[in-house]
């Protein structure tokens, strides 16, 4: 068996800003643009799986240069999509039961695109929002789960809840992926390649989920090539307290209660969620007397918000997660031998403070942020491996309308990170400024922005992106085009510096020095409606040149490539109600992911797609989900076969205050493996209870 790549100098171990109310609507016809107002013992195969960067590159992509064959194949799978959904499109548009358009239309308000509000219909590059609703109505208790289910999104889980997991945008690598807990860079500089630690983030307390899928997110960093943007906060929540107790399967436990007082000057939120589950065996190799794989997460959140006056407010927002978990596949520390009683412990504390000036024409606020994350490795209770990670981050941004149809957004952010881990110690400073302009001309609106960043051990780097929508009414009525393009760059992370200056690093990686990766990206997309159906495809592409991978030949430690990597694909993404009862809604991803020789991108599924089926009738909620991925090889091109999974999950509100939830997840039991040797969660069950004081 191979080892893993070790963390830095370890022992033998196998591995927001302005707008942060994110709830505003506004009505269609107002066209003014919005005035701002490690891995250390992980198990060998989830370790390359979910941190490599070479492994961990794209999910599923597929686009403008398709083969002839993989086009075909888009196209197919596409008509069979859009066929599910429209084949009643026709006759549901002329029956008077569909849910009527109205005169006026509520468009959503968005901010991850600009780090400042957006009408979403005046933004050029592709965003799905996750509300608190319809984070209710999935049902499920972990945020990799949710956005699973979102369009260009996969999420790749290495067993059960807490187990080593890593999400990735139109197949880029998770570490490209720029994760905001209510304005908070929360990655952990500690990880590999500096990445999320997805599997410890639950839904409970999240009121607004935001994702941005491409080309870049500029405005957050040259190196966020997608970014997930969450706020624990509702900026128009009424005081009152809610409680929450659901039991389940595999001896689950979530409880959680959330607290809001709001009044003319002062809005505070606090949350707190427990969660626990003994699990089941998660690995193929755990085989001789195997025991279960349990989690523990308690997670809090509290935010603040007063008006100090008219124009100046103070905010303050604060997160501690804490998550044990339980694992197979890790090495005593006195024989080396394998052993499978391994855990995981993991803590962050990240808080944010905020003042803000706004005036009619002007809003520019000053942040400063801090998060602080430490992981500890046991191999039968005896600590192998720990490490601190710390991000501290000062900003500096600004929203300035100069006309109803012209805004200037600027900026600067001063970022620190540090890295820790008992024998070494690496810390860097990089500096970017940034500027965004929109104009808004007739039926359309652009956005140009500029990024320039200042790296202490790789120098000066300028990115851009551009962006735009078209309204085409008086050609094609109710249907837009919508595109953008744009460069990032990511320097080599401390992660990977320290590897390769460490005791386990050797010739080649240890000899040749690391450089900084350059990416570019565009995508085109038609958004419309046919009848009732409304539908969205976007043609994506992203390139990187001089990616860098971990060396799975020699295991010698980081490695640069030399050529392009690219990720190119189409998105569907429809919905179409039914009746005033029945919904459907849905999304489909179709992915050609390659390496620099032309191979596929390992642990890519070449589809993936969801569909939802949605009934409501007065205080009773049901949704059916299925989650299909397609088929997807391992690093050594051995071929991983597609899943299908179909999740339930009800709601029904007895009172004003009182309310049932119940979920069944994996309908049909399925044990197909999403990682080849990790264990999938068979059927299981759960009930709960929701209370409104």
């Amino acid at each position: 068996m191979h080892l893993l790549p070790l963390a830095p100098n370890a022992g033998l171990t196998a591995t927001t800003p302005i707008g942060e109310g994110m709830t505003v609507s506004h009505s269609h016809g107002n066209h003014s643009i919005a005035s701002p107002a490690d891995q250390a013992q992980i198990q060998p195969e989830a370790w390359l799986a979910i941190q490599s960067p070479q492994l961990n590159s794209d999910v599923s992509n597929t686009a403008a240069s398709f083969p002839a064959h993989s086009l075909v194949a888009a196209l197919r799978s596409a008509a069979l999509f859009l066929g599910a959904l429209t084949g009643s499109c026709v006759t549901m548009a002329q029956e008077p039961s569909a849910t009527a358009s109205t005169d006026v239309v509520e468009v959503e308000e968005v901010v991850v695109s600009s780090r400042t509000p957006d009408l979403i219909d005046q933004i050029g590059v592709s965003v799905s929002v996750l509300d608190e609703d319809t984070m209710q109505s999935l049902g499920y208790p972990d945020l990799a789960s949710l956005l699973d289910t979102q369009p260009g999104v996969t999420v790749t889980m290495a067993g059960g809840y807490g187990k080593a997991a890593a999400v990735r945008i139109r197949g880029e690598e998770g570490y490209r992926t720029r994760i905001v807990l209510d304005g908070i860079n929360i990655a952990d500089p500690s990880s590999p390649q500096v990445s999320p630690r997805i599997e410890h983030l639950v839904s409970s307390g999240l009121t607004r989920v935001e994702i941005l899928r491409g080309p870049q997110g500029l405005l957050w960093g040259a190196d966020a090539g997608g970014v997930i943007l969450m706020s624990t906060t509702d900026t128009v929540a009424a005081s009152g307290v809610e409680g929450y107790l659901e039991v389940g399967s595999d001896d689950f436990y979530q409880g959680a209660i959330n607290g809001v007082l709001s009044t003319d000057q002062l809005t505070a939120s606090v949350s707190l969620s427990q969660l626990e589950t003994d699990g089941f065996n998660a690995r193929e190799i755990d085989s001789v007397d195997p025991d279960r794989d349990g989690y523990e997460n308690t997670t809090a959140h509290g935010a603040l918000s007063w008006a100090i006056s008219d124009a100046i407010s103070l905010q303050v927002a604060a997160t501690d997660i804490s998550g044990d978990n339980e694992y197979d596949g890790c090495y005593d520390t006195a024989t080396f031998a394998l052993i499978h009683d391994c855990d995981d412990e993991y803590e962050q504390q990240a808080w944010r403070g905020a003042l803000r000036y706004a005036s009619e024409r002007h809003t520019v606020e000053l942040s400063y942020a801090s998060s602080d994350t430490e992981r500890a490795f046991f191999s039968a209770g005896i600590l192998s491996y720990e490490t601190e990670g710390e991000t501290d981050t000062t900003s500096l941004i600004g929203a300035w309308r100069l006309t109803g149809n012209t805004r200037l957004t600027y900026g600067v952010d001063h970022e620190e990170q540090a890295l820790s881990d008992a024998s070494t110690d690496w810390s860097r400073d990089n500096t970017g400024i940034y500027l965004e302009a929109q104009q808004r001309f007739g039926l359309g609106v652009v956005t140009f922005g500029w990024r320039h960043d200042d790296n202490d051990d790789f120098g000066e780097f300028d990115s851009w992106r551009i962006s735009g929508r078209y309204d085409l009414d008086g050609m094609a009525e109710g249907w837009a085009l919508r595109a953008a393009i744009g460069t990032g760059f990511r320097a080599p992370s401390l992660y990977e510096i320290a590897y390769n200056n460490g005791p386990f690093a050797y010739p080649p990686a240890s000899s040749a020095p690391l450089l900084e990766e350059e990416s570019e990206g565009w995508e085109l997309a038609l958004i419309g409606a046919v009848g009732n159906l409304d539908l969205e495809l976007i043609w994506f592409d992203q390139e990187i040149d001089n990616e860098i991978i971990f060396d799975l030949a020699g295991y010698s430690g980081y490695l640069q490539t030399t050529g392009t990597s690219q990720s190119e694909g189409l998105e569907i993404i429809a919905s179409l109600p039914l009746s005033e009862r029945w919904r459907i809604e849905g999304n489909f991803t179709s992915l050609d992911a390659t390496q620099q020789n032309g191979d596929d991108r390992a642990y890519r599924p070449d589809q993936t797609g969801q569909v939802s089926i949605v009934w409501t009738r007065n205080d009773l909620r049901a949704r059916v989900t299925g989650r299909y991925t397609g088929e997807a090889t391992d690093p050594f091109m051995t071929s991983i076969d597609d899943t299908f999974t179909i999740d339930l999950s009800a709601q029904w509100d007895l009172s004003d205050r009182w309310a049932l939830e119940a979920r069944v997840l994996n309908v049909t039991d399925h044990d197909d493996q999403q990682l080849p040797g990790y264990y999938v969660p068979g059927m299981t069950a759960y009930a709960g209870v929701r209370v409104k004081l």
